[in-house]
């Protein structure tokens, strides 16, 4: 969080000390900075952490929507690598001035890597940082060779195919064929073990020279398991993919069933490389297209899908 912005918050009265506190106990359950841990304990909304960001920074701000619409010529006039870098999401340009979102723009470096990476005349915006965590893990995940939500498809129909319309970019719906993917077995015994285990948050992140998984119940660890570090990007990317919101009207999310139990499962990725997914229990008949089925992670089928060796 920027210096000040706390203040701003109290001053206006939008921030209390109990929801204060109430997002520093989600922060100790599931990490992530303290920006995240407000905006998903309601403590403020995102447009009231915009209006503070920009009385803080006396930059205009840009919002999760208008991020979510860029296009892709534009955001890619900054590599993909530049944009984890410095932080950094374009987001519209205008001839050769483009106009970027940030989170820290009082970083010394940014404008001078901004130019040099672009060649554009840079204006900078505002943005908290989970939205902009958000954007480019969306953009990062939608296809693993080329970073970015894929172009929208040209109005003009084919004169070959104008009967069938092309199918709408919904989540994806278990597929039997899932089980030839080794790295989605994976995924869904570890959500098996963390499920049967009572497991509030599942933490799976780089550790020494190899990577490690561990659960949480009431704040608390739970247990801890190894794995190999080259496991850690397809499994953030099966697990980012399939609890991505879908639409605007989509909070995202990956509906559970296992032994008669409901869980909701919301996955992010902190400035760290550490992935937290938050097990919350998930009431009612939710979209079948937000269920998977985890009949087939039976017990002890966790395994290395370089190696197969049991994990």
């Amino acid at each position: 969080m920027p210096p000040g912005l706390g203040e701003i918050l109290a001053e206006s009265g939008d921030l209390t000390l109990r929801r204060l506190r109430k997002a520093s106990d989600w922060r100790r359950v599931h990490g992530g900075t303290i920006d995240r841990a407000l905006l998903a304990t309601g403590a403020v909304s995102e447009e009231t952490l915009l209006d503070a960001l920009e009385r803080v920074t006396g930059l205009p701000s840009v919002s999760r929507e208008r991020l979510s619409t860029a296009r892709r010529e534009v955001v890619e006039t900054l590599p993909a690598d530049a944009r984890r870098r410095l932080r950094a999401f374009p987001f519209d340009r205008h001839g050769d001035v483009l106009y970027v979102a940030v989170i820290d723009p009082g970083n010394p470096v940014l404008e001078t890597g901004l130019v040099a990476s672009t060649g554009c005349v840079i204006r900078t915006h505002v943005t908290a940082d989970p939205i902009l965590e958000d954007v480019l893990r969306i953009w990062e995940s939608a296809r693993p060779d080329i970073p970015g939500p894929p172009a929208p498809a040209p109005s003009q129909a084919s004169p070959m195919a104008t009967s069938t319309p092309a199918p709408a970019p919904d989540r994806p719906r278990p597929d039997p064929a899932v089980q030839l993917d080794p790295f989605a077995r994976l995924a869904r015994a570890l959500l098996v073990d963390a499920i049967d285990e009572g497991a509030q948050a599942i933490e799976i992140g780089p550790e020494g020279r190899g990577a490690l998984l561990r659960t949480y119940s009431g704040g608390v660890a739970q247990t801890s398991r190894p794995l190999p570090l080259p496991v850690l990007d397809p499994l953030f990317a099966w697990f980012l993919a399939r609890t991505r919101p879908s639409g605007p009207f989509d909070e995202g999310g990956l509906v559970l069933e296992r032994s008669g139990r409901r869980v909701r499962v919301e996955a992010s990725i902190d400035a760290t490389g550490t992935a937290w997914l938050v097990l919350e229990p998930a009431p009612g008949s939710p979209q079948v297209e937000t269920e998977i089925c985890l009949h087939e992670a039976a017990e002890d089928d966790v395994f290395c899908p370089f190696c197969g060796a049991p994990l």
